[in-house]
């Protein structure tokens, strides 16, 4: 997993890429010193506990974004592909008493 990130807003604020892939933002908090992260994708964590979470520094922020990302989009695809085979044929049948 190779993550990159683009620095934009004069250094306040950091797109996030996964394997070129975009995933959020980390955004800088002036006034705490601290930065946050602004995920661009569904996950099932509360949204609220997303903004209390603050990091020291944006690469931190934006290896926690990865993880997320990792943990939520990419294992869900894994498990979609995960199937398994049943035998249907006597369910269907007329049941004769």
């Amino acid at each position: 997993m190779k993550i990159s990130f683009v620095e934009t807003d004069k250094g306040l604020e950091n797109e996030v890429f996964v394997d070129d892939t975009y995933i959020g933002t980390v955004n800088a908090d002036i006034w705490k010193g601290k930065w946050m992260m602004k995920p661009y994708f569904n996950h099932y964590i509360n949204r609220d506990l997303i903004k209390r979470i603050r990091y020291n520094s944006f690469y931190k922020a934006g290896k926690a974004l990865a993880k997320l990302y990792s943990d939520t989009v990419v294992s869900s695809d894994e498990d979609e592909n995960d199937t398994q085979e049943f035998d249907m044929r006597g369910i269907f049948k007329r049941r004769r008493p």
